[in-house]
């Protein structure tokens, strides 16, 4: 696969708008953040059907994360509480 240069014109508002969301998104720079746009895009023009899919189990799989995270929290803020009880009932 040959590389090739491209070259876009972007309003400023836009460019910082996505130097902010490259630093947010841990990109290096604004070439990848835009890179990455541009894959993503061309993955949904490719296959419609499994890019559908495919966010669909991420979103799937992050709100699982985030429901098995807040459990986890809410027994921990359990046990401390139960060891916080202990603690006051010796005194």
């Amino acid at each position: 696969m040959a590389n090739s240069l491209v070259s876009l014109r972007l309003p400023e508002s836009l460019v910082k708008e996505l130097k902010t969301c490259s630093d947010k998104d841990h990109y290096l720079d604004l070439s990848e953040a835009i890179r990455s746009i541009v894959r993503d895009k061309w993955l949904e023009y490719k296959d419609p059907q499994a890019y559908h899919l495919k966010r669909l189990r991420k979103e799937i799989s992050e709100s699982y994360r985030e429901e098995v995270i807040k459990k986890n929290q809410e027994g921990l803020i359990k046990e401390l509480e139960t060891i916080r009880e202990m603690f006051h009932k010796d005194e």
